[in-house]
């Protein structure tokens, strides 16, 4: 069964509601233009641009009635034609303020309007909104060009500077389970956190504790992408390992394994592929959030990109100790870094690092070469369960806020961490980011398969 999404950045939500608004208590109308993206069972439409109907463009705007004259639907059209977009045509009813839905009018009018749409600028649908007095509340139709009838809508996402929020309303009953959590997130938050589908990409020290914390706390939809097998090592840093899994069992499967133990109910998928698959892809561009648990640079920058291009919130969790010959700790630094779609990215925040780039994409053989620089570079670095579970722990308070409108932390700030002696003074601080003048990764924010890859695969 297809699912729909609809998705857009916060400045193109609230554009949408100061055209919608601007008449009250008159209805208004106001057109979205957006990107389709086909993924398997599910169709994502990121918005792209707003295009407002001027006040000469109605035939009729009234409390009950807006009527757009054919000039501008087809401007609309052949801007959408011209440019390969989804038309989503929204209206507000302002006289409702809850429970909003299309009226028997409306159904009447959308159908000759999407017709007319699908003649002029073919897409396999074309969407129709109505959202409520406060806009925060809405009900969405897709037409598609071979069906007789409207199919509903699943989601409308914004992802917002300060929080993610799905507009449509599906109830919000509490599982038993999660009564003391409801009362300090409330029905509709811990909903959110049961809705959202969440990927997880590492599932070593840093990522099994985040699939461990997140289906406790109610995630219901979470995918799991490691291609790496469990080894002796990782058996003090991963909860859910045994003795009998090292060298046997893969870090994803093990993961689910636990997360379906523990609720059978939720739909966990375990991906033992390579980041950079395709089948990883499709998987990556239907999320809520990814979360970011790799150890290589890689890694982290094709995601970077990914999150900006299909407006996917990226979650950053980095655990690093640094120790000198004689086994001193040198160096050692805890990162939680939430990056939204158009806010500043990895890269912006100086947590992209070019050479380590460029190392990667030697070969192996090439690093461990007698002589070379980039000699004892795959080494692995000393990494302990307690610190981890301090970042991660903090990493979720971050998520968890972010879902569900519990608390906020700026779009230009990361939390950084030290764990053995403070830094300045502080063992938490809070450090700025910003956009980076010609950030490529920026620049293809919303712009889905549009823009090329920017980085090269990481050698092996």
């Amino acid at each position: 069964m297809m699912r729909y999404v609809l998705k857009m950045r916060g400045v193109h939500h609230r554009r949408q509601a100061a055209l919608l608004r601007a008449a009250m208590p008159r209805e208004s109308v106001c057109f979205l233009l957006c990107r389709r993206v086909g993924v398997e069972d599910d169709v994502i439409y990121l918005v792209d641009d707003i295009v407002p109907v001027e006040p000469t463009d109605y035939i009729e705007q009234a409390e009950d009635i807006a009527s757009v004259s054919p000039a501008a639907m087809s401007s609309v059209a052949k801007r959408a034609r011209a440019d390969g977009r989804v038309i989503v045509m929204a209206h507000l009813h302002p006289m409702t303020d809850r429970d909003v839905h299309f009226s028997h009018a409306d159904h009447v009018g959308n159908a000759r309007s999407f017709a007319f749409f699908h003649r002029q600028a073919p897409q396999p649908e074309h969407v129709a909104l109505v959202w409520n007095s406060a806009i925060d509340e809405c009900q969405g139709l897709v037409y598609g060009r071979d069906r007789a009838t409207a199919v509903a809508l699943d989601s409308v996402v914004v992802v917002d500077e300060d929080r993610w929020v799905e507009h449509v309303h599906h109830g919000a009953s509490v599982d038993r389970r999660f009564d003391r959590q409801a009362l300090l997130l409330g029905p509709e938050g811990q909903h959110a956190i049961a809705r959202a589908a969440f990927t997880i990409v590492g599932l070593g020290g840093t990522g099994s504790l985040a699939s461990l914390a997140l289906i406790h706390h109610g995630a219901r939809d979470m995918t799991l992408v490691d291609d790496d097998l469990v080894d002796l090592t990782n058996l003090p840093r991963i909860p859910a390992s045994c003795p009998k899994d090292a060298g046997v069992r893969n870090k994803a499967e093990l993961a689910r394994d636990y997360a379906i133990a523990h609720a059978p109910e939720a739909t966990v998928r375990a991906i033992t592929l390579n980041v950079e698959d395709p089948e990883v892809l499709r998987a990556l561009v239907r999320s809520a959030v990814v979360i970011v648990c790799t150890d290589n640079t890689t890694s982290r920058a094709f995601l970077n990109q990914i999150c900006q291009q299909y407006l996917i919130p990226l979650l950053d969790i980095g655990v690093q100790f640094v120790v000198d010959a004689n086994g001193a700790v040198v160096n050692e630094i805890g990162r939680v870094n939430l990056c939204r779609p158009g806010a500043p990215c990895l890269w912006c925040s100086g947590h992209i690092n070019a050479e380590r780039l460029a190392a990667e994409a030697k070969p192996r053989a090439e690093r461990d070469r007698a002589g070379s620089y980039l000699r004892g570079f795959d080494l692995p670095e000393p990494s302990m369960l307690a610190f981890n579970m301090e970042i991660v722990g903090r990493a979720m308070q971050v998520l968890v806020g972010y879902i569900t409108g519990l608390f906020s932390q700026p779009p230009t700030t990361f939390e950084q961490r030290s764990f053995l002696r403070p830094k300045g003074g502080m063992m938490s601080r809070m450090v700025a980011k910003v956009n980076q003048p010609g950030c490529l990764f920026c620049a293809s924010v919303g712009k889905a398969e549009d823009v090329p890859p920017i980085i090269r695969h990481r050698a092996m």
